[in-house]
């Protein structure tokens, strides 16, 4: 059986071969889907990413979200548990030490992740039961590990990849947090 190191590793190498022409489309394509789901439209405070590394993209759903008022958070790594940062267009960034960008803001205006409504969450391979495995840092399994043992059904968490990330099955750890849906450019699984 192959390792859940083994799979990131193969998973991100396929991601990063990607080129631009084929990263901008999965981003529309990704989008489209998004921007449709009942859940987006009735979200205010919406967690996205940053792209990086050939992950799909969400600068359209983001455009599309602040042009509709919405507001966008993106993560800040800087502690265990992610916290949550504003962003809006010419939004001053700065570079983590994950060599990541996000928001120039003061503590005091990030969210804890119970404060989203909406959460983009960023994978390396998932399969249809909604099972992830992310970069190995383990930030969104502690951010959201609340989602586990409470009736809290907000943010609601919702995992987005290229379709080709898409493996058979992942046998979950305890400490993951399943979630509530993903989106592909090409599908969704509920």
């Amino acid at each position: 059986m192959t390792s859940n190191d083994e799979l990131r590793q193969h998973y991100r190498k396929l991601r990063t071969d990607l080129d631009a022409t084929r990263l901008e489309q999965a981003a529309q394509n990704l989008a489209e889907r998004v921007v449709a789901l009942t859940e987006y439209q009735q979200a205010n405070r919406i967690a996205a990413y940053c792209a990086v590394n050939g992950e799909i993209g969400l600068n359209p759903v983001m455009d599309h979200a602040l042009a509709l008022g919405k507001e966008i958070y993106l993560p800040n790594l800087d502690q265990q548990a992610l916290r949550f940062s504003p962003y809006f267009h010419g939004q001053k960034m700065r570079i983590n030490k994950f060599r990541l960008p996000e928001p120039d803001v003061s503590d005091s205006e990030m969210l804890s992740p119970d404060e989203l409504d909406l959460v983009l969450a960023p994978l390396v391979v998932f399969d249809s039961n909604r099972n992830r495995i992310g970069m190995g840092g383990g930030f969104y399994d502690r951010s959201f590990a609340f989602r586990k043992s409470s009736e809290q059904s907000k943010p609601v968490l919702i995992g987005v990849a290229h379709e080709m990330q898409k493996v058979d099955r992942i046998v979950p750890e305890e400490w993951d947090v399943r979630l509530d849906m993903i989106v592909t450019d090409e599908a969704i699984y509920k």
